[in-house]
């Protein structure tokens, strides 16, 4: 994971004060259109869409899978989801009564609704991460409030940006909400312990991306308001500094995954399919394996009762009462016949 990291940093390091001054300098913000030609807006832009996809790359090569399911706990993580709860809490009751665009108002409306109870289950999964418990990885449903209030974000800016003329800053909002709609519903599959080896290495190809994004657009947009009084873009002063926190909430998540004791899923152990096989291997006295005896015929009768849990065994072939043996006669007329 470490070269994932450097070219986290590498890229985060070049692109933001890039694409701060790119703002500032080149970004009217009435229109939302740049006035250098496209050519800084363009190297910048590409220098962000490698730094995403060596970060991915790296990310899927040295991340290992991990069994999920199993509770983790950050400090630092918990601290910054409840923060981005809060934030997003906020902006959705703030969001009720108003809306940015006429066309989008009612499902603008709806949107808040959904993300009073995003908001709500980020921090109850703080809290989970506080104290290493499981409440919301006990509940899939409540994970996944997460993920549907991030396709309705999703939805919005379709519904938003379709009247509007093709924008830099609007592709730069939407990939940021694709890739922060992958990490929340990877995590919520994470949690939950579903398709948990492949989950365990996608969460680190799109939670690095997810951050990059998010820093890169959030930052020069909250630049951009508090020198200008406005942000490029329909999305609210709110959402940006909550896609900030979670920005920061992705990486300090992603360092205490690494560093967590989980099991790999290659390593994670099998449940056992006999609930009374532990009390008989007990009795036996030798763990795992049959108890040894000289003969083969009841060693394999052994082997077989204790991997598919049957009582049934092998007897010796004996006389039958119901068909008495007939002379050797009578079988050589039945053979004949």
């Amino acid at each position: 994971m470490r070269r994932a990291w450097l070219a986290f940093a590498a890229t985060l390091v070049l692109v933001l004060p890039a694409r701060i001054y790119t703002v500032l300098r080149y970004l009217d913000p009435r229109s939302g259109f740049y006035t250098d030609g496209g050519g800084t807006v363009g190297a910048v832009s590409a220098a962000l869409a490698l730094g995403i996809l060596l970060t991915a790359f790296y990310g899927w090569r040295d991340s290992a899978a991990r069994a999920g399911g199993e509770p983790v706990r950050a400090v630092a993580a918990a601290a910054f989801g409840a923060l981005a709860g809060i934030f997003v809490l906020v902006q959705s009751v703030v969001g009720i009564g108003s809306a940015p665009a006429a066309e989008g108002l009612v499902f603008f409306r709806i949107f808040s609704v959904a993300g009073i109870f995003a908001g709500a289950v980020l921090v109850a999964t703080a809290y989970d991460l506080a104290t290493g418990g499981r409440v919301i990885g006990g509940h899939p449903l409540l994970a996944l409030v997460p993920p549907v209030w991030g396709c309705l974000f999703l939805v919005l800016l379709f519904i938003t940006y379709s009247a509007v003329v093709n924008q830099v800053e609007n592709v730069y909002h939407t990939c940021t909400v694709v890739f922060l709609l992958l990490f929340l519903f990877t995590q919520a599959k994470l949690f939950t312990g579903i398709e948990s080896a492949k989950s365990g290495k996608m969460i680190v190809v799109v939670g690095l991306p997810a951050a990059l994004l998010a820093l890169s657009t959030g930052v020069p947009s909250c630049v951009q308001f508090f020198s200008e009084g406005r942000t490029p873009g329909a999305v609210p002063i709110g959402l940006h500094l909550a896609n900030i926190v979670l920005a920061f909430y992705i990486v300090a998540f992603l360092r205490a995954l690494e560093r967590s004791p989980l099991r790999p899923a290659e390593t994670r152990p099998r449940p056992d399919p006999s609930p009374d096989r532990g009390e008989r291997e007990a009795s036996a006295g030798t763990g795992n394996r049959p108890p040894e005896t000289d003969d083969p015929l009841a060693a394999c009768a052994g082997s077989l009762r204790d991997a598919f849990c049957s009582e049934k065994k092998f007897v010796d072939r004996t006389k039958s009462p119901f068909y008495p043996e007939a002379d050797p006669g009578e079988r050589e007329d039945r053979l004949k016949y």
